[in-house]
């Protein structure tokens, strides 16, 4: 009895190493697959040139990417915002010597609000890459900003080698961004370009240098595209998470919104409850 007991005994284990020899090795053969399948993406936007190397086409918006397909970067800041459910969003790019690289994207969901009070908040508030959705106004809450017939900002840019002054419009005590104002010269429209450009204060004809700042005005209907794509990808999430996620792409590939501004814009063109 005590043989057969332990014959038994040394039977079991056997059997049971080798049932877990096979459920790590299936383990190992699934997690290998499951690392080695290539994801999918959804390109939402492209800045510069990329072409595919197979077919030579250019990447656009809209585009389905395979993890590994060859890419050529061929301007030298070229990158692409690029989303897939499951690993969120990326940025596509390529380094000197051609190798493509899919990086998380960051989480920047700062924006631009409230009233300014003062030199700091103004040099705050005009500042580094300032998204506005055609048109803007920024509550100026100070006496020593004020502005009328002889008291007013203005922009000074370069186009076509010559340094252009823009007087900027009010509404009572709001500063008003306007792109078809700010894109006119003789009463005529230029093409909107991105450049930086400088904020002066005029009190009573003595001029104040204020900042620079670079103002950002994307194609509405082109960012509408985008963020339709990005909606339909992350449709999943609670609708504060899609907002934190439109606001982290404009920072990223545009420059800081106003949050207002933003939360109306995206309540008429996408119905939400912002």
């Amino acid at each position: 009895m005590k043989f057969e007991h332990s014959i038994f005994v040394k039977t079991k284990a056997v059997l049971f190493g080798l049932a877990a020899l096979i459920g790590f090795a299936l383990f190992a053969f699934y997690s290998g697959v499951e690392k080695t399948t290539p994801l999918e993406y959804k390109v939402i936007n492209v800045q510069g040139n990329i072409l595919y190397v197979q077919t030579g086409s250019e990447m656009k918006r809209g585009d389905t990417y395979l993890e590994g397909t060859g890419l050529s970067f061929k301007t030298k800041d070229a990158r692409a915002a690029i989303m897939n459910k499951t690993a969120g969003r990326m940025v596509l790019t390529g380094n000197d010597k051609g190798k493509i690289r899919i990086l998380p994207a960051q989480n920047n969901i700062s924006s631009r609000s409230g009233a300014l009070l003062n030199l700091i908040d103004l040099k705050s508030h005009f500042s580094g890459r300032y998204l506005v959705l055609g048109r803007t106004e920024v509550e100026i809450a100070s006496p020593d900003y004020i502005m009328n017939d002889r008291n007013f900002f203005y922009l000074r840019y370069d186009f076509m080698d010559e340094s252009i002054p823009k007087r900027l419009e009010n509404n009572g005590n709001k500063l008003i961004i306007d792109k078809s104002q700010i894109f006119k010269i003789d009463g005529e429209p230029i093409p909107t370009f991105e450049t930086e450009m400088t904020l002066y204060y005029s009190k009573e004809g003595n001029n104040t240098k204020i900042s620079k700042f670079t103002p950002v005005f994307p194609d509405l209907e082109t960012l509408k595209e985008e963020l339709t794509l990005m909606f339909s990808i992350f449709e999943f999430k609670d609708e504060e998470a899609k907002y934190n996620e439109v606001k982290a792409h404009l920072n990223e590939f545009y420059g800081t919104p106003h949050d207002d501004d933003l939360k109306t814009w995206l309540n008429q063109e996408f119905n939400t409850n912002y």
